[in-house]
């Protein structure tokens, strides 16, 4: 590979100046988001008194999550990456989970194990018997014409056990029956099943982003109103900043974002909102408004707003707040002139407003204590609704106040009652937990994969609850350190469920900069710890490995450049279609890599961040950068750009296409244009 252009050096001086001035002037605020995130300009920004204590605390992480910025983008001086991967960390670390050493981490970063890309098994085994540990079950327009209502309701909570926030001393996981099961339910098989709506977070519960519509043209333009734009069908003003993935069904389109839009002005300041918009005319239609939570940024990061992705079903929204509360919607809000299901007492309550049918407070109900931010997009199996809780460390870094809280949930999504729960990674956890759940079914066995804060990703059978397997996708070696320097990660990616296997990178919030990324396709017909090595980093013979990707170029013989990252953290999700994986990293990559094997046959740079995640859609890749371009490239295994689409602010969030239209949220407007 030859060295980088004069463009890139450029870039890589402005990446670094412009890295220092937001981590001092605006504290490490961020995007994907959509949706890091789910994730994503002019955004209000709290003015530290502290820079050191801002190193520390300014860490912000969403499904779509988002840099600080001055909201100008100019193209042609895009902001780029830097390759040595240097960055000033944050010096904090928490305990190291299970396999990692608790020594401290010095200034040098030490290198991750690389595992060379292994050609094992496409058609994983039949699973082995196992035991499990098992969790503790509960019972069961354009413009818009605001109206007034009164001042933010306290949200209803569901009558579970609240969790002590005392110190990790129990065991992790406890058992309870749960009584109640699924509605049956045949999960997708992960090879892209979607042609007309999109009504959730990687459009089908595999998490894999392949559309099959056909016939997709790119003759379209974005301009600020829709009779100037190409095939621009209408656009919507969002909040000021954006990181929810747009979802569209039953003739509604709904985003995440803040309260900027403004479109129930008697809502005044910053608050965490969901729009609903007629997805044929950009009709504004309702809004669910959030007050801010009283803590601040350690749970409720300052104009944020809403990152988490809804999904639609049966005429009902469900979705994570930045509250921390898990919401059922009627998809019609007020309009319908009812006030429907059990939760009854909405303060807002006029025709622009959301009508919630229930509600549980993660926090007061279960005792959560999200770190920064709510962000997990929930997905639903039968009756199951499931979704990581966020819980996390406090604002120094160095405790978690809630291990026995739940990090992730099973919900009777008809009731909003907890039916299992799992503190897993209990005292384990690095930062923040802003990832989301997949579902697959692997030998008659639906499986729900939730991504943990400590770095591992748990399998757990759907209806009782019992982990099935688990895998660490980080080296035994990697040390836990906030900022560029640490080489253990958390997840913020999603899962992605296809052939038996799941396909998951790993990344750290944004603001750390960049750093070692992995990428691991993970057997999961297996049982137990599949992790690649023991504890002890020895090699595990029940490993359910069948190749990873990333780490660093010991030789040069990938990179061209010894010593170089193969691959870098992430925040996006990938995408699988025909044999191949697009996977996006933070540091404007976009990788093509061999599902079969491993083997990277291309990479694309944006020289642009990258938040969101890749759309495969009629042999075509779509994929927004941070610069506001949306790039397309023809799908294969030769890297080919037939696009570049410039929007007017960044785009954190992952394009959706349905019922022949291509929706994209950029920072702060929806477009809608017509692809065929």
């Amino acid at each position: 590979m030859p060295e980088p252009s004069h463009k890139r050096k450029i870039l890589m001086i402005q990446w670094s100046w412009k890295t220092i001035s937001y981590r001092l002037a605006l504290g490490l605020m961020f995007a994907s988001l959509t949706v890091w995130s789910s994730g994503c300009q002019e955004k209000p920004k709290p003015a530290p008194s502290d820079p050191d204590k801002t190193m520390e605390d300014g860490d912000h992480d969403h499904g779509d999550h988002d840099h600080d910025h001055d909201g100008d983008h100019e193209h042609g001086d895009h902001d780029d990456h830097d390759h040595s991967g240097e960055m000033k960390p944050e010096s904090t670390s928490t305990t190291p989970p299970e396999g990692t050493t608790s020594e401290k981490p010095k200034a040098e970063m030490t290198p991750p194990l690389v595992a060379a890309p292994e050609s094992t098994t496409t058609e994983p085994p039949a699973p082995a018997e196992t035991s499990a540990a098992k969790p503790e079950m509960k019972t069961p327009p354009l413009v818009s014409t605001p109206e007034a209502t009164t001042t933010e309701p306290k949200p209803a909570g569901t009558t579970t056990e609240a969790k002590p926030a005392a110190p990790a001393t129990a065991p992790k996981m406890e058992l309870a029956k749960a009584d109640n099961k699924p509605a049956e339910t045949k999960p997708a098989d992960g090879n892209g099943t979607v042609t007309g709506d999109w009504p959730m977070w990687g459009g089908d519960p595999t998490r894999n982003m392949v559309n099959k519509t056909t016939g997709v043209s790119l003759d379209f333009e974005p301009a600020l109103e829709a009779e100037k734009g190409k095939n621009l069908i209408f656009t919507a003003r969002l909040g000021s900043q954006t990181y929810g993935n747009p979802v569209v069904a039953n003739g509604k389109v709904l985003v995440g974002t803040n309260n900027g839009g403004e479109y129930r002005p008697q809502h005044e300041g910053d608050r965490g909102v969901v729009l609903c918009f007629d997805d044929q005319t950009g009709e504004f239609l309702w809004q669910l408004t959030r007050e801010k939570l009283p803590q601040g940024r350690v749970n409720d990061w300052p104009e944020q707003g809403i990152c988490s992705t809804p999904i639609i079903e049966d005429n009902k929204v469900y979705l994570a707040t930045n509250r921390c509360e898990v919401m059922c919607l009627d998809l019609d809000g007020f309009l319908d002139d009812e006030n429907d299901g059990v939760y009854t007492e909405e303060v807002d309550h006029e025709k622009q407003d959301a009508d919630i049918i229930w509600s549980l407070d993660m926090i007061d109900e279960l005792g959560v204590f999200p770190h920064n931010l709510a962000t997990s997009s929930p997905v639903i199996h039968g009756d199951y609704l499931f979704l990581v809780t966020s819980n996390g460390v406090d604002e120094a870094h160095l405790e978690i106040p809630a291990p026995r809280a739940p990090s992730f949930l099973c919900i009777n999504k008809n009731t909003g009652e907890v039916v299992w729960e799992s503190n897993e990674p209990f005292d384990q956890i690095l930062h923040g937990q802003w990832s989301s759940p997949a579902i697959g079914e692997v030998n008659g066995v639906t499986q729900v994969y939730m991504p943990g804060g400590d770095g591992w990703l748990y399998a757990f059978d759907i209806t009782s609850g019992e982990i099935i397997w688990k895998f660490d996708l980080n080296p035994k070696d990697s040390k836990w350190e906030l900022g560029g320097r640490g080489t253990r990660n958390a997840l913020i990616s999603t899962p992605v469920f296809m052939d038996n296997s799941v396909v998951l990178s790993v990344g750290q919030d944004p603001e750390h900069g960049e750093g070692v990324g992995h990428i691991y396709r993970i057997d999961a017909t297996k049982k137990g710890d599949i992790s690649p090595v023991t504890p002890e980093n020895a090699p595990n013979p029940n490993s359910g490995q069948i190749w990873h990707f990333g780490g660093v170029d010991e030789d040069g013989s990938i990179t061209g450049r010894k010593g170089d990252l193969i691959y870098r953290r992430t925040i996006s999700t990938v995408a699988i279609h025909d044999g191949l994986v697009y996977a996006p990293d933070l540091s404007g990559f976009l990788h093509c890599i061999d599902f079969k094997t491993g083997e990277q046959y291309w990479e694309y740079d944006a020289f642009a961040a990258i938040w969101g995640s890749p759309m495969v859609v009629d042999g075509k890749v779509f994929l927004g950068d941070e610069d506001g371009d949306l790039v397309v490239l023809k799908a294969g295994k030769e890297e080919e750009v037939l696009a570049e689409i410039l929007f007017d602010s960044s785009i954190y969030s992952t394009p959706t296409i349905a019922n022949g239209k291509i929706y994209v949220a950029d920072r702060s407007r929806l477009y809608c244009f017509s692809i065929n």
